[in-house]
């Protein structure tokens, strides 16, 4: 009876639930009207609570126990006495304040003077704008035929913009070197008439006159921009222009990097005249590189893959244009501590010699040279860096190259028709360019006890194999550098440098007439010796402006020349002062 009264009353429900659907579907209500009296104002109404709170009863609820605390006093005997408290001494601190100028200058021994003058001045949060000065001057060398004295004077202009992303630094810049061709033979040269010794300048400015752009951002998809135009001329009106561009961008690469580096450079190069001829000479060389390498940086290993192709273009007698392309491969591994971490790298290169480079090393040079690029085929190293600690570093590596036109300085012979031109007296270098071998081993060593005291010495061996067992000019087999910067106390500092350079093959030319179809052995091997020289520095801080300073050089080899015949004065010494003001704009 139960369950029939429930479904009864289901079926009821049901059914009044389809009539009153019915009934919406069909009634009409008609139109009314509402009128509002206010706007509706929502409002809450107070919540009566119910403020009783249970009551627990748990068994395992300890009551708290009064306790009572009780203390004996025992008097203790002592003869200690403590001592008065004495105030802690302060290590003085010295200023920090930085001056950013300064002016320079100083005289010595042998006609030696030097003037300097730097200054770099912020305009804004962004922006800075400097300059540099130098000019210093060696007299010449006594009981010399021809004048040999050297001087050397610079100016640079420079700018630098910064902002957080980016870096811009830019430069104008002359550097002028003057010297002059006096490295004769050991002759009696009053037994040449046609010689007029007394009517000879020779005096050889070379200028370098260069502007230069770099620049380089923290983000994004170029990394570097480089821009530099060089112009270069001398005293016997040679002349040459070089242009270069280089540009780093950095892809994201899987989470890796894939780095392009085009590059283009241009040369061109004019002689008045050659050596054997009047007849001028002209070098038009260019060069298109571009570098892909793959850079995996590791938290131990370091893989670097890539290639270099290289498109050379110019002069037709090198067969140009021709094109070159390089594997290039590196792979470094750091220890477990890191301390140790050796390399491999395996590349080739291409690249243009010019007269500005090859004066810049040897400033011999005549104004007469022939200029070529220079091919390496292979290059090879192998060895490691080490920090163990305590600020000691330590690299050994070992490296094989294989060069084309491998550039050599080698001493001119004597031309009888000279016309009085300083260079013609078997006393200039000309380029020769052959196939070399190179196998060296280097290593350096530096150790930095502190932010002033760090000492370094770097020692390079080198072994060169031209083809035919033929000599290889002016190169040591021996290069041996060491450098020491030491604070005496809080205002001495002192620097101390040295420079070995070993045994090295010369040439020594007959003086006697000379054509281009003149024949018989004109010409001897003779071998230069060494060159040990050690420069010295001491700086005394008088205060935080005024500084005076030591500067002196000597030879502790007989040999003072890294060029046969042209010796160096076998000391110098000199002294001066410092000042060091502020510059604002």
């Amino acid at each position: 009876m139960k369950y029939n009264k429930i479904f009864i009353g289901f079926w009821f429900f049901l059914l009044c639930s389809i009539i009153a659907m019915a009934q919406e579907e069909t009634d009409d209500l008609g139109t009314q009207e509402v009128t509002v009296v206010k706007s509706y104002s929502p409002s809450l109404k107070s919540v009566f609570k119910i403020r009783i709170h249970p009551i627990i009863e748990d068994s395992l609820v300890q009551k708290k126990v009064k306790v009572n605390y009780t203390f004996e006093s025992i008097p203790v005997l002592s003869t200690f006495v403590p001592n008065k408290a004495t105030p802690i001494k302060l290590q003085r601190q010295e200023s920090s304040f930085y001056h950013n100028s300064y002016v320079m200058g100083g005289i010595g021994n042998e006609s030696y003077l030097l003037f300097n003058s730097s200054a770099m001045v912020p305009l804004d949060r962004m922006q800075s704008i400097g300059f540099e000065f130098l000019y210093n001057r060696v007299g010449a060398i006594h009981q010399r035929l021809l004048n040999s004295s050297q001087n050397k004077t610079s100016f640079n202009f420079l700018h630098q913009y910064k902002q957080n992303n980016m870096r811009v630094d830019s430069d104008l810049r002359f550097d002028r070197q003057g010297h002059n061709f006096f490295g004769l033979y050991d002759l009696d040269w009053s037994d040449i008439p046609s010689l007029r010794l007394n009517e000879i300048n020779p005096s050889q400015n070379l200028n370098y006159l260069s502007m230069r752009s770099r620049w380089q951002w923290y983000e994004g998809l170029f990394s570097k921009v480089n821009f530099n135009t060089h112009i270069s001329t001398d005293s016997f009106d040679s002349a040459e222009h070089i242009i270069k561009i280089n540009t780093q961008m950095r892809i994201p690469f899987f989470n890796q990097y894939l780095e392009v580096i085009p590059h283009l450079e241009m040369i061109n190069t004019d002689f008045v005249r050659g050596y054997y001829n009047d007849h001028v000479l002209e070098f038009q060389k260019g060069m298109g590189r571009l570098e892909l390498q793959f850079l995996n940086i590791g938290k131990k290993l370091k893989l670097l893959l890539g290639a270099r192709g290289i498109y050379h273009f110019g002069d037709s007698e090198e067969g140009s244009p021709v094109f070159f392309v390089y594997p290039k491969a590196e792979i470094s591994y750091k220890s477990g501590s890191g301390k140790w971490v050796p390399f491999i790298n395996y590349n080739g290169s291409y690249y243009l010699n010019s007269f500005t480079g090859l004066s810049l090393e040897n400033p011999y040079v005549a104004p007469t040279l022939t200029i070529k690029a220079t091919q390496v085929n292979h290059y090879g190293e192998l060895g490691f860096n080490a920090n163990p600690g305590s600020g000691l570093s330590f690299k050994l590596n070992a490296h094989y190259s294989q060069y084309d036109n491998f550039p050599m300085f080698k001493r001119l012979p004597y031309d009888h028709n000279n016309k009085d031109m300083a260079y013609r007296l078997a006393n200039a270098y000309e380029v020769i360019y052959d196939s070399v071998e190179k196998m060296a081993i280097v290593t350096r060593i530096a150790m930095r006890f502190s932010e002033y005291n760090k000492i370094s010495l770097e020692a390079g061996y080198f072994k060169y194999i031209r083809n035919g067992d033929q000599k290889v000019w002016n190169l040591p087999s021996l290069k041996i550098d060491f450098n020491a910067n030491l604070r005496l106390g809080r205002k001495l500092f002192f620097q101390v440098g040295g420079n070995y350079i070993g045994d090295r093959d010369s040439v020594r030319n007959r003086v006697v007439p000379l054509s281009e179809n003149s024949s018989g052995n004109f010409e001897t091997i003779e071998s230069l010796a060494s060159v040990f020289n050690i420069s010295s520095s001491i700086t005394w801080k008088i205060n935080a402006q005024w500084d005076l300073f030591y500067q002196g050089k000597i030879f502790l080899s007989k040999n003072t020349s890294r060029w046969a015949y042209y010796e160096n004065q076998s000391q110098v010494h000199l002294g001066g002062v410092r000042y060091k003001f502020d510059i604002n704009l």
